[in-house]
């Protein structure tokens, strides 16, 4: 049997697979971000913050995946949730830092405009700091959505759902075509995530506003404190 073959004969196991294996990347990386991105906001300014909180995400980082899943285990049992949980772990140390080094990337003297506009510290954080930092910040989604595709095939061995099921079934009969009808359609999923988050890096850097001339300051940014009361 070769790989056609394996595909028109379970077509719809491998279809359901990929929408589960997917869908558990998705949700463990969301999690993540919905943690790591805020807090990066908040802990930029903090560098004594930032520094244990990158320390703490680095350390977990380094653990390996299965030894990872193989302590979460002990608390969250076989299934879903502990591959869930660990990817929303690995996913905090990509989003954390380059939430912070977008912010921190981003050019004084926009800053410095933006502030002689009246605009208040708030404002210049969602009007001009976070559309910069925002291909940055897309960067560190990026990384850690397509580390969660490829650590969500070891889920196998905890009895998580996903394309590692049809891997590891492939490895225990050595049928090489049931390997590749897991590996590939986790391989083009993550190379799609990877285009996709790199496009909209690439539109956001270009829609983001530039450092006015010095002679010009004001109109430079005239559109990005529109809406604000401001003008």
């Amino acid at each position: 049997m070769n790989l056609f073959s394996f595909l028109a004969q379970n077509l719809s196991m491998v279809a359901q697979t990929a929408a589960e294996h997917a869908w558990l990347s998705v949700e463990g990386t969301m999690l993540g971000a919905l943690v790591a991105i805020p807090f990066g906001l908040w802990a930029y300014r903090r560098p004594g913050v930032r520094r244990i909180a990158a320390a703490v995400a680095e350390t977990i980082q380094t653990i390996p995946s299965l030894a990872l899943l193989a302590i979460l285990m002990i608390w969250f049992g076989m299934g879903n949730t502990t591959l869930v949980v660990a990817l929303f772990l690995y996913a905090l140390m990509p989003m954390l830092h380059n939430t912070v080094e977008g912010l921190l990337s981003v050019d004084p003297g926009l800053v410095d405009v933006a502030q002689a506009l009246g605009m208040s510290r708030r404002h210049v954080m969602w009007r001009v700091q976070i559309p910069l930092a925002a291909p940055i910040i897309l960067t560190g989604l990026r990384v850690a959505l397509v580390t969660s595709i490829g650590i969500a095939t070891v889920g196998v061995f905890i009895g998580a759902a996903g394309l590692g099921s049809i891997i590891y079934g492939g490895m225990q009969v050595q049928s090489a075509p049931q390997i590749l009808a897991g590996a590939l359609p986790a391989a083009l999923m993550a190379i799609a995530i990877d285009g996709l988050l790199a496009f909209l890096a690439g539109r956001s850097r270009r829609r983001a506003p530039r450092r006015p001339r010095a002679a010009l300051p004001v109109p430079a940014l005239q559109e990005t404190v529109k809406g604000d009361g401001l003008d």
